[in-house]
């Protein structure tokens, strides 16, 4: 019984650490938008997680709207890569807002 208890308490802890840290978003925040919003722990801080939720709904339609008047970040969403990676990129930002407290996906080594 308890070998049990600790394996689903493990697993629900692995789940929850992995969808938290969002690997593919983090990468695709560096490659994407790092050069203009610095790194992740800074650009995640911009909005709060129900704010990022926002800019994400409908294919990302606010968030082009946003940045509808700069042309590169214009060409970056148009582009086969922002498509493939938008919904982690979103799940990144949202999971590590400014309301959240430390970027879970900034281990010293990976946020930069």
């Amino acid at each position: 019984m308890e070998k049990s208890v600790l394996l689903a308490i493990s697993a629900l802890f692995v789940a929850t650490s992995l969808n938290a840290y969002s690997a593919k978003g983090m990468v695709a925040y560096k490659k994407l938008c790092k050069h203009c919003h610095g790194s992740g722990f800074k650009g995640a801080a911009m909005l709060t997680s129900d704010e990022w939720e926002e800019m994400f709904v409908k294919k990302a339609k606010k968030l082009k709207e946003v940045h509808k008047s700069d042309s590169e970040a214009n060409k970056v969403m148009e582009s086969p890569y922002f498509k493939r990676r938008m919904d982690a990129l979103g799940r990144f930002l949202r999971n590590n807002g400014n309301d959240m407290g430390v970027v879970r996906s900034c281990d010293g080594l990976n946020c930069g």
